[in-house]
């Protein structure tokens, strides 16, 4: 396995210096033990990445066992399924987008194999055979995985065929580089990540160029700023903000609350009196048992009810220092202010 006998700390100028406490970083992992207990040569031939493989090939029609889309769809599913167990769920932002960019890439592979319909999820359930003994939290949230993961793999469907067919005839005209703004392209219409552009890429002895991705990227974030969600940035209307009092957060004490008072209304990023079924809105709580995204967590998604009203939140942010906002949708009933 892997040493790395750690001695000095290199400076700016390239220079040397020692470290106060030199070390060995060691890269002995499961699978790396494994392979040597079952003396096979890769990590891909032990038992678990084996049944891993053997399970995906069944479901792509895949006779091939070699083949190495097999082995990026069986990593793939171990490290989307532990991510979403430990409370990672897909999106586009920070470790949820790290997230939907392993699935995405893995989907991608299931396509190259000829397959048109969700199966990543079907792979939780040899997962949770091979491993849920020794980690019970994978055993205990198969379902949450295979909920999440079916959801993603519905979601990135419907554009999976349109942006592939969109990448093969940008590549065919594209000489060596695929151009930055059709990669922005793919990534903003059809939800293709930078990095599985750039696998794609690859496979044809192709590059992208970044530079113009980024400023691609760059252009859409400052037209967006200015059209600002709330007509101001994020900055609420002045006499909405007189009349708002901090969200008492009641989350670390229970995951559900009532007797709580509607104090806003938004929609439209405006204030509004009502809303009525079908409206996606913003829902300003006095409390809330409803964590709102904050310092690497994301935002609590869940439910507001009251006889057969029902508001849906599909997330919870903050509108401005100590006031959550809660984003979602009124599927029946209606809300009014207070």
């Amino acid at each position: 396995w892997n040493l790395v006998f750690m001695q000095f700390d290199r400076q700016p100028d390239g220079s040397l210096v020692p470290l106060p406490a030199p070390c060995v970083d060691t890269g002995m992992g499961l699978e790396r033990l494994a392979a040597i207990l079952q003396h096979v040569h890769s990590n891909y031939e032990i038992d678990i990445f084996q049944a891993l493989i053997r399970h995906a090939a069944e479901l792509t029609a895949t006779a091939d066992l070699e083949n190495k889309s097999l082995r990026v769809i069986a990593d793939h599913i171990r490290a989307s399924a532990f991510l979403i167990v430990d409370g990672v769920l897909p999106s586009n932002e920070g470790r949820g987008y790290v997230l939907r960019r392993i699935i995405r890439r893995a989907l991608r592979h299931g396509w190259m194999l000829g397959v048109r319909e969700p199966f990543f999820h079907k792979l939780v359930a040899t997962l949770d055979e091979l491993m849920g003994e020794a980690y019970p939290v994978l055993r205990e949230g198969r379902a949450t995985a295979e909920r999440a993961l079916k959801a993603e793999e519905e979601r990135f469907a419907e554009t999976l065929d349109s942006g592939m067919r969109i990448f093969n005839d940008v590549a065919a005209k594209s000489g060596d580089t695929i151009p930055g703004v059709d990669a922005f392209r793919l990534y903003d219409t059809y939800g293709f990540p930078l990095d599985l552009t750039q696998d794609m890429a690859r496979e044809r002895g192709m590059s992208v160029d970044v530079a113009g991705f980024d400023a691609a990227m760059a252009q859409q974030k400052e037209t967006a700023r200015a059209a600002g969600k709330f007509g101001g940035g994020t900055q609420l209307p002045a006499e909405l903000v007189a009349q708002l009092t901090p969200t008492k957060f009641l989350g670390y004490e229970s995951l559900t609350a009532g007797g709580l008072e509607v104090l806003a209304l938004l929609k439209d990023g405006k204030p509004v009196d009502a809303i009525a079924a079908g409206d996606e809105a913003i829902v300003i709580l006095d409390a809330t048992p409803f964590y709102a995204e904050s310092g690497g967590q994301v935002g609590d998604a869940g439910v507001l009810q009251h006889g057969t009203t029902r508001f849906l939140v599909e997330d919870t942010q903050k509108i401005q220092a100590d006031v959550s906002g809660h984003h979602g949708q009124l599927v029946a009933g209606a809300v009014r202010g207070g």
